[in-house]
């Protein structure tokens, strides 16, 4: 991550560092990512009560996501994720965290479903897929 904390304004994507936990516990970047897209779905019941007017309820929330970037051989973070390509069940489960510049973290756990194997011949192999997040994620705001 940018050595430099980010306290007020805007913030690039790339001073973001999106880690993985690898087969021996130790958190690990991931190496030629090109985006990794977090999306936060909310469920929100609504109703109408005896006077006419409408009246709602946050239910639920849901994690999800994609990402896309290159294979690189060698590299912790993005072997790891190569390694679930083929798994099923909790074998094709990982656990993420998000360090943001201001100093905040987001870690959750969430089902890897990686999606292309090959391309172009002209191309870099690609390492891309989906993620569906389990349970609440952890946010622990920056310090101070």
């Amino acid at each position: 991550m940018n050595e430099t904390t980010v306290t007020i304004g805007q913030y690039a994507i790339n001073q973001c560092a999106v880690k993985v936990k690898t087969a021996d516990s130790k958190t690990a970047p991931i190496a030629d990512l090109e985006e990794f897209n977090i999306a936060v779905e909310n469920n929100v019941e609504t109703w109408h009560d005896m006077s006419g007017w409408q009246n709602a309820l946050l239910t639920a929330k849901a994690l999800s996501g994609s990402f896309s970037g290159k294979r690189c051989l060698g590299d912790a973070g993005n072997d790891y994720i190569n390694s679930l390509r083929w798994n099923i069940g909790k074998a094709a489960e990982a656990d993420f965290e998000i360090d943001f510049p201001d100093g905040s973290k987001l870690e959750f756990s969430a089902v890897v479903a990686l999606t292309d194997i090959l391309g172009a011949s002209t191309g870099v192999a690609p390492l891309t897929g989906d993620i569906t997040g389990k349970g609440k994620p952890t946010f622990t705001p920056a310090a101070g």
